[in-house]
C-alpha cells in the first residue's frame, strides 16, 4: 500500500495539483494488485472521496482518510508530493517529491517574513533529514537539492514532468473564449504567478520595446496576482487564474508564449504552450533548457534587449513561427505521464527496499549464549 499526502489535492488545480492527479490513475494501471491510501484534512475527505468515486481507474483501488491517521496508518511507503514531508511516520519508507527548493534558495528578502523563511527552513531541513529517497522534477532541481539541503546524489532521483494529460478541446470555442477574456489578436502570452522570480519585469520591459514597434501587440498575463491592475499600461491585460479551457485558447491562439523565469524547477507552462503549438521563447535559465530543449528560441533572462529581439522576430518572421511551432509539437510529445509514474514507482520499490535493508542493520544481533564445560560454576549462583 502507498499512503499519500493528498491534503491539497482538492484545491491545487494546476501545478503540483496536476502532478499528482495526472499519476494516481497511472499508479493503479501499471500495478493491478496496487492499493492507494489518500489521506486529506478532515473537511477535505467527503469531497476526495467523491472525486476518486468518479475516477474509474480509482474508485476500487484507494481510500480517502483523515491526514491526522497518516502517521500511525501501516504502509509499504508514504509519499509526499508538496515539497514537504509531513506528517513523519512512525515507520516505512517515506518518498518526498521536490519541485523546487526556491523558499529556501531564494527567501523573501523583506525583513517581515523572517519568519516565513525560517519556517521554510526548519521544513526543508527535516524533509532532507527523514526522507528514504527524494524524488526531483528535473536535473537541475536534482543539483539545488544538493546544494541548497546538503542531500547526497546517491539519495535524489530524477523524474521528468509532462503535458499529455492536457485535454485539447476543439478550436471552434477559441474566438468566444477570447472575446470573453477581452483579449485580441497579436498577442503574447505569459503564465504564471507574480513571484520576482518569474522575472515579469524584464518581460514588461522588454514589451514597451516591441510595442513601439508593433503597436498592435498586446501582452497577456494569466495566473494569480497580488497586486491591483489599476496602473497596467494600455498594451497589457491581467486575466488572474484562467480554467484549462481557456488557457488552452490562449496557448492555442498566441503569437508568442514566452517564460521568462530566472528560476524553475521544472516549468510546465513551456510544455503546455509547445503542445498546443505556440511558438516559444524562453529564458536560459535553471532547469528550463531541460525542458524545451531545441524547440525553443532562448535569451539571456537578465537581457531585456536580447529578449525584445527575439520577441520581434518571432512576431515578424513566419517561416521561424512555424519552424518552432512544428518543434514544440515533437518537442512535448517526448515527456510522456506515463514514464512519470513508471519512474516514480520504481522509487518507492527502491525506498522499501532501502529501508528495509536499514532496518535490519538496526536490529542488534542475538547475543551468543556461552558454553560452559559440564559441572562448571555458574555465576547467578548467589555465592558471596
Amino acid at each position: 500500500m502507498i499512503a499519500v499526502e493528498a491534503t491539497r489535492l482538492e484545491r491545487e488545480v494546476r501545478g503540483i495539483g496536476r502532478y499528482v492527479r495526472a499519476i494516481l490513475p497511472r499508479f493503479a494501471a501499471q500495478r493491478p494488485e496496487l492499493h492507494l491510501a489518500l489521506f486529506a484534512k478532515r473537511r477535505g475527505v467527503a469531497s476526495l472521496r467523491e472525486s476518486i468515486a468518479d475516477d474509474r481507474n480509482l474508485r476500487d483501488r484507494a481510500s480517502v482518510r483523515d491526514v491526522r491517521e497518516m502517521a500511525r496508518t501501516p504502509a509499504d511507503v508514504y509519499w509526499y508530493p508538496w515539497n514537504i514531508l509531513h506528517p513523519v511516520p512512525r515507520r516505512g519508507a517515506s518518498v518526498v517529491t521536490v519541485h523546487d527548493v526556491a523558499p529556501v534558495a531564494l527567501p523573501d528578502p523583506r525583513w517581515l517574513s523572517w519568519r516565513k523563511n525560517l519556517r521554510w527552513r526548519l521544513r526543508f531541513r527535516r524533509t532532507a533529514r527523514v526522507a528514504t529517497l527524494m524524488i526531483a522534477d528535473s536535473a537541475f532541481t536534482a543539483t539545488e537539492i544538493q546544494r541548497v539541503l546538503g542531500v547526497g546524489a546517491d539519495r535524489i532521483r530524477v523524474a521528468l514532468l509532462a503535458a499529455n494529460d492536457f485535454a485539447r478541446p476543439s478550436p471552434d470555442g477559441d474566438a468566444e473564449a477570447l472575446g470573453r477574456l477581452g483579449v485580441r489578436a497579436p498577442f503574447v502570452l505569459t503564465v504564471g504567478a507574480a513571484d520576482r522570480r518569474k522575472n515579469h519585469a524584464l518581460l514588461e520591459r522588454a514589451m514597451r520595446s516591441v510595442v513601439e514597434q508593433h503597436p498592435e501587440t498586446t501582452l497577456v498575463l494569466a495566473g494569480p496576482r497580488h497586486r491591483s491592475h489599476a496602473h497596467d499600461a494600455p498594451w497589457m491585460h491581467t486575466l488572474g487564474f484562467v480554467s484549462d479551457a481557456d488557457l488552452a485558447a490562449l496557448y492555442r491562439n498566441a503569437a508568442v508564449f514566452v517564460m521568462p523565469s530566472t528560476y524553475e524547477g521544472f516549468g510546465l507552462p513551456v510544455l503546455e504552450a509547445m503542445r498546443f503549438g505556440a511558438p516559444v521563447v524562453c529564458a536560459r535559465a535553471a532547469s528550463l533548457p531541460e525542458v524545451g530543449g531545441d524547440a525553443a528560441m532562448w535569451f539571456d533572462p537578465e537581457d531585456g534587449i536580447e529578449l525584445t529581439r527575439a520577441i520581434s522576430r518571432v512576431l515578424t518572421d513566419y517561416r521561424v513561427r512555424q519552424q518552432l511551432r512544428g518543434a514544440g509539437l515533437v518537442r512535448s510529445e517526448a515527456f510522456d505521464w506515463d514514464d512519470t509514474a513508471r519512474r516514480t514507482l520504481s522509487v518507492f520499490d527502491e525506498a522499501c527496499s532501502l529501508h528495509a535493508l536499514a532496518s535490519r542493520k538496526r536490529v542488534p544481533p542475538a547475543p551468543k549464549i556461552a558454553l560452559r564445560p559440564s559441572g562448571a560454576a555458574s555465576s547467578s549462583s548467589g555465592d558471596a
